[in-house]
Formats: structure tokens, C-alpha cells, sequence
């Protein structure tokens, strides 16, 4: 079974948590923008998703070479906001799902196999650009 795929964010003093839930909507759209865009996160850092193998790429994505996470669109359309308590949030996915077991496979670049480091793609989660990027829509407290 696969291990839960999710993360915590924690919202910056100086920004009211009644915000949360708000912001938590967006980060869960920019991470599926960013997702689809080609782009993994892994720390602070940006990188692009390695490439699909040549024999996937041909059969599943019509010869398309850019990873984007959307063969169905359902894995990036199922991240929810699992949780919010005092300034933390947590997204992810449904424990037990099956969408949650192809996000592991995304994440660990497993695809029902061992995890393989080169394959992954990892896809949860904010650096702090991008979360200063989401923040500057809301109002700081006085």
C-alpha cells in the first residue's frame, strides 16, 4: 500500500489565519499549474520533470516529450486541502486511493516498482518564492 503523499505548509507570521483555507485553495491550483507546466519542486528548487522513456511517451502521450502529470488529469485534480489547524495546512491525497498510489509513484519514481530517484517527480509542495508569489494577493496584518 502506499505511503499517504502530502505536505504541510506552515503560513508566515504576519498574515491573518483566517486567510488559510483561501490560500490553501491556491497553493493546491498552483502546484496543478506548475505540475502541468513541466515542473517539479524538491527543497527550495525548481527543476524540470525527467522526461518520459520513449516507449510511454509513443504509446500514451502521442510522441509529446514534455512530462506534464495529465494522462487523465485525475491524480493533479484529486490534491486536496487535508487538513488545516492554527496556521498549518496540509495537501494531498485521500490515504488508500488510487490516485494517491500514482502520486507516490510520481514522487519517488517508483511507477510499482523501487524507487528510483532519477525517475521521480516530485510534485508537492512550495519553495519560498513561490509561496511569497501566492501570499502577495492577501493582505499583511498591521
Amino acid at each position: 500500500m502506499a505511503k499517504q503523499q502530502k505536505f504541510t505548509w506552515i503560513l508566515p507570521d504576519g498574515y491573518d489565519p483566517d486567510d488559510l483555507p483561501s490560500i490553501a485553495a491556491d497553493i493546491r491550483v498552483f502546484i496543478k499549474d506548475r505540475s502541468q507546466a513541466g515542473f517539479a519542486v524538491k527543497g527550495n528548487k525548481v527543476f524540470e520533470f525527467p522526461e518520459y522513456n520513449d516507449e510511454y511517451r509513443k504509446a500514451m502521450k502521442g510522441g509529446q516529450r514534455r512530462v506534464d502529470l495529465t494522462l487523465s488529469e485525475e491524480m493533479l485534480d484529486s490534491i486536496e486541502v487535508l487538513k488545516i489547524t492554527g496556521r498549518k495546512v496540509t495537501l494531498g491525497f485521500e490515504a488508500g486511493s488510487e490516485q494517491n498510489a500514482k502520486a507516490e509513484g510520481n514522487q519517488i519514481g517508483s511507477y510499482g516498482r523501487s524507487p528510483n530517484p532519477k525517475k521521480a517527480r516530485p510534485f508537492l509542495g512550495l519553495t519560498d518564492t513561490e509561496a511569497d508569489a501566492i501570499l502577495g494577493a492577501y493582505d499583511k496584518l498591521q
